[in-house]
């Protein structure tokens, strides 16, 4: 096996990894929308905590969407390939220092 070939095997395992992790992010996605959903038609005993609980389920729903598009979009990037990637598995200066040796 040729050390292409490896760092290829290496970013596609690393793709489909991180693909199983954005799977299981979209698992966690129906309950975090109905919470927030629930919390904002809901009036709580005062204002603040009404707006407390709007706002951290927003985060939250926010934060678990950008995780998704990210793990997706690096997932992509990782199972494509390309020098950048070769690059970023196995970098130049690691090359020449094993040359010279």
């Amino acid at each position: 096996m040729s050390r292409e070939d490896a760092i290829t095997l290496a970013s596609r395992t690393l793709a489909v990894l991180i693909m199983v992790w954005t799977l299981a992010d979209i698992s966690y996605l129906p309950g975090s929308i109905h919470a927030f959903l629930h919390y904002s038609n809901v009036e709580l005993s005062t204002p603040s905590a009404t707006d407390y609980y709007r706002h951290a389920n927003l985060m939250s729903l926010s934060f678990l969407i950008v995780r998704i598009i990210g793990y997706s979009l690096l997932s992509r990037w990782l199972f494509k390939g390309g020098p950048e990637v070769f690059e970023l598995l196995l970098p130049s200066a690691v090359e020449e220092h094993t040359a010279q040796n």
